[in-house]
């Protein structure tokens, strides 16, 4: 059996999810452990300090004996939490950790100071295999994927091919089978079941709707500098894939079954409108026809246009998101993102045109980028005052992800020291809404 343990700040934790369903499918045992570190009724909270009280963390431990490995899963900000429970594991256990996620794949080395393994890019088969060796007593030490501490030295596995038919993985597993959520504020892990299960699915900000999150694609086709790619892992393999509409839709069907509370879809893609017109044609009449649930997701402006929005919209799109990130062309330039002005606006009053329809348009706008200038940042206003009214911007704080172009640069300019970069684990992430039909 392995346990797996979610750091995600809410249980959707759709990776950990989709785990646990490949394994179970492969007939392997799994226990799941959520510890969003928010608090229970408002997701809001900012995290403490200590992560996890005495009771929590020792629920954790008793959770995880018996288990033949146990796997946390976990994003950059996520990272000094998953040092704070894995030292408690490992004093209490002995019982191999390996860490996955976006962290761990661009920072191995790190990782494995406190992990005894590390899963790189994706994990289902690399993980169903390192698993079947464990428990049958083989050698797992050449498992592709994985990343092992053996003897002082690191054992540095290939990758394998990435997965091309993203119809072959599961649904998340969602049967509360063996799941088990921190309950913040009473320092107790409790048992879930469907009803406390949905007590755990927080609305949606704008809406106050309860939303299922699930992707539709995995990789993107940009290579901002400022975020997670992959794409040099997979050279010469189709790295931004699409599951099918069929697929899609039969997973939508079984959770309006299952989760008859949830009131919207939110699929978590970097850009949902990169579909061609024909598939998004295809997509549109059937989800109206068998879901027919209102939906969210984001958009690159170089693909959102009048037409391919008039057809979510129909279908129940009512939130979108556009990454703007900058208005500098300096600043275009250091993110490599380098879409005109011109094709921003476009995507903008392309959205504005159906503001009746949609509940919110939001648009990403990064700040407190140490390379900007004052003139920088004038530039970015002069654009977004371009923008038609109403104007909901979501402004972030420019984080310095590891293994990102913008994290080796900034580290070479002298702007990220070595106590920075573990700072930078721990930014927060700015989020103001601008809603005034005066701003």
């Amino acid at each position: 059996m392995i346990t797996l343990i979610s750091l995600s700040t809410d249980v959707t934790a759709y990776s950990t999810r989709i785990l646990s369903a490949y394994l179970r499918g492969k007939g392997l045992n799994t226990r799941l452990i959520f510890l969003p570190n928010v608090e229970f009724e408002s997701h809001n909270a900012l995290p403490e300090e200590v992560p996890y009280g005495k009771n929590t963390i020792n629920q954790v431990i008793d959770l995880c004996k018996g288990s033949s490995l146990i796997g946390i899963s976990l994003f950059t900000s996520d990272f000094p939490d998953a040092i704070y429970l894995v030292k408690h594991i490992k004093k209490n256990l002995n019982i191999p950790v390996i860490f996955g996620g976006k962290h761990p794949s661009a920072k191995p080395e790190q990782s494995l100071l406190y992990a005894d393994m590390v899963c790189i890019g994706e994990g289902e088969e690399a993980l169903t295999e390192l698993l079947l060796k464990i428990e049958s007593g083989q050698d797992y030490y050449n498992t592709q994927n994985i990343w092992i501490k053996h003897n002082g030295a690191i054992i540095k596995n290939p990758n394998r091919s990435i997965i091309e038919n993203l119809d072959s993985v599961p649904f998340p597993d969602y049967s509360c089978d063996d799941h088990y959520a921190w309950e913040a504020g009473t320092d107790k892990i409790i048992r879930l079941t469907p009803e406390i299960l949905e007590k755990y699915m927080f609305p949606e900000g704008n809406t106050g709707l309860i939303p299922y999150k699930t992707l539709f694609s995995r990789g993107c086709p940009f290579s901002c500098t400022y975020c997670y790619s992959f794409k040099e892992m997979y050279k010469g393999q189709k790295y931004l894939r699409f599951r099918s509409i069929v697929n899609v839709i039969q997973e939508l069907e079984l959770i309006k079954k299952n989760l008859h509370y949830i009131q919207m879809v939110e699929l978590l893609d970097d850009n949902i409108f990169a579909l061609s017109l024909e598939k998004i044609d295809e997509f549109c009449h059937t989800y109206k026809k068998r879901i027919g649930l209102p939906m969210y997701f984001t958009g690159h402006p170089r693909d959102i246009t009048e037409e391919k929005l008039s057809r979510f919209i129909d279908a129940g799109l009512i939130i979108t998101c556009m990454g703007v990130q900058t208005g500098s062309k300096g600043t275009k330039k250091l993110y490599k993102r380098n879409v005109p002005d011109e094709t921003i606006l476009k995507a903008v009053h392309a959205v504005h045109k159906f503001k009746n329809s949609l509940v919110a348009s939001e648009y990403d706008v990064i700040l407190d980028n140490p390379y900007e200038t004052n003139e920088n940042l004038v530039e970015t206003i002069r654009l977004l005052l371009k923008f038609p009214k109403p104007r909901h911007f979501k402004l972030f704080s420019l984080t310095f992800f590891p293994g990102t172009e913008l994290y080796e640069k900034a580290k070479q300019d002298g702007i990220l020291s070595e106590e920075d970069e573990f700072n930078e684990y721990k930014k927060t992430i700015l989020v103001f809404y601008i809603e005034k039909e005066n701003i």
